[in-house]
């Protein structure tokens, strides 16, 4: 292993574990990432796909959005000069029987969350789930029920054990950053890792692809990580301090043993929640969806077993992906008996088909490739990004505490600005987390 002297071992290079890499690196530091994965960018995962000739089209398989304009991210995307686009267009509902542009009620969601924040300002309750608040509200059925299909598939959560409190700062976390707000990485998303770590490279930091971290031993002052790669051999590698940017997911099973177990961090992330999500893209040879829904961007399908869709208006890339999250959504799914990639495909085709009007056959005939990747069952994720629960409001400020100056952990779910489950509390946690590090440098100098 390359650079087998560092002073700082990073587990995952993911968005926050690039991020502390090179600030770190930068600083002069001695730094091995070590990644189990034969890519960099963790839940940014980006297919290039060839589409005639030498066009190519970049399809997200995890974090898509860019939400709203975060310094930390926008900072990265013009250092490392990468067009954007923002998304536009028109949001079209679906209730079983006709398509049109969605109504004033597609507005509910988010005047229920308005409720809440000034129900939970003058009631001043211990912190309740989402589903507690619209029942001790009073909300009116209809209402409460198209709030938590907002709240479940936005955040991949489940309306009985989210904190409405955690709700109401995301929302407020949000808001400072126009996180109404949707852009794409005209190249793919792909591309921002990449600038990291080439950043980082070129400053002295070894990226190490395909070691799978199974052991990570510690004392104050020294931490020793052990695995495997994905050849089958055996790795170790050792430094004074560790950041640690492991999924929340990798980390609630256990997948990675510590010796010793850094127990109150460990109560912390078990509190968490990890979300789970489904999505489906598919490339046609062209855009039918404009016959019936002209400017479509976003699609509402409530009930549907593929209830949210979007594309990527207003570029004319014949693309559209199905989105399914939250307990409700996925339980619809089990109900249905979908699993596996061409279950997959029929059911978002059979989707595709009621909703447009369109034969599965002229559906079929127009497809030209789709694309998945199963987070829940990928063993590095575990799922597809964290949530607050009940108990957990200080979790992530807990975590981000450094371990005897020696263990540092990262990653969204760590996030101290509010914004879990977003790439940009990605990066914010790994530049904190290096900063810990340097920090703890200039203390001991």
């Amino acid at each position: 292993m390359t650079n087998s002297n560092p002073e700082v071992i990073i587990i995952g290079a993911g968005a926050a574990g690039l991020a502390a890499a090179r600030i770190l690196a930068d600083a002069g530091k001695r730094v091995a990432i070590v990644e189990a994965r034969d890519r960099i960018g963790g839940r940014i995962y980006t297919r290039h796909v060839e589409v005639s000739g030498e066009e190519r089209v970049a399809v997200e398989l995890g974090a898509e959005f860019i939400h709203g304009l975060p310094p930390v991210s926008w900072s990265l995307l013009r250092a490392a000069q990468l067009a954007t686009h923002e998304l536009q267009g028109d949001a079209y509902c679906f209730d079983g029987r006709r398509l049109e542009l969605c109504d004033e009620s597609r507005s509910d969601a988010f005047t229920v969350l308005q409720q809440m924040q000034a129900w939970l300002e003058q009631e001043a309750p211990k912190d309740v789930t989402f589903q507690g608040f619209l029942r001790a509200a009073q909300i009116e059925a209809g209402k409460a029920e198209r709030a938590a299909d907002y709240v479940e598939g936005f955040n991949a959560a489940d309306r009985h054990s989210i904190s409405a409190t955690a709700l109401m700062r995301q929302q407020c976390a949000e808001d400072r950053v126009h996180g109404d707000r949707l852009f794409h990485v005209r190249s793919g998303y792909d591309a921002l890792p990449g600038h990291l770590a080439a950043q980082s490279s070129r400053a002295g930091a070894a990226i190490h692809l395909g070691h799978r971290v199974r052991e990570l031993t510690w004392r104050k002052g020294a931490v020793s990580v052990n695995g495997r790669t994905a050849a089958g051999e055996q790795f170790s590698v050792a430094a004074p301090q560790a950041i640690v940017t492991l999924p929340l997911g990798v980390l609630q099973a256990n997948a990675v043993a510590f010796d010793p177990e850094p127990v109150g961090i460990a109560q912390q992330w078990n509190l968490m929640r990890m979300g789970h999500a489904e999505r489906i893209t598919l490339l046609f040879d062209r855009p039918f969806w404009l016959d019936e829904a002209p400017g479509l961007s976003f699609l509402f399908a409530p009930g549907e077993v593929i209830p949210t869709w979007w594309t990527r208006m207003p570029e004319p890339t014949p693309m559209i992906t199905g989105w399914a999250a939250g307990a409700s959504a996925l339980t619809r799914w089990q109900q249905a008996g979908i699993s596996g990639l061409p279950a997959l495909q029929s059911a978002a085709l059979k989707t595709l088909s009621v909703i447009f009007d369109v034969a599965d056959a002229d559906l079929r005939r127009h497809l030209l490739s789709v694309h998945h990747h199963s987070w829940a069952a990928d063993e590095f994720s575990r799922g597809a990004y964290s949530y607050v629960g009940i108990g957990a409001l200080r979790s992530a400020e807990l975590m981000s505490a450094p371990l005897e100056d020696t263990l540092f952990f990262a990653g969204e779910h760590t996030d101290v600005t509010d914004q879990w489950g977003t790439v940009h509390g990605a990066l914010a946690s790994g530049i904190r987390a290096a900063e810990q590090v340097l920090q703890h440098a200039s203390r001991r100098s």
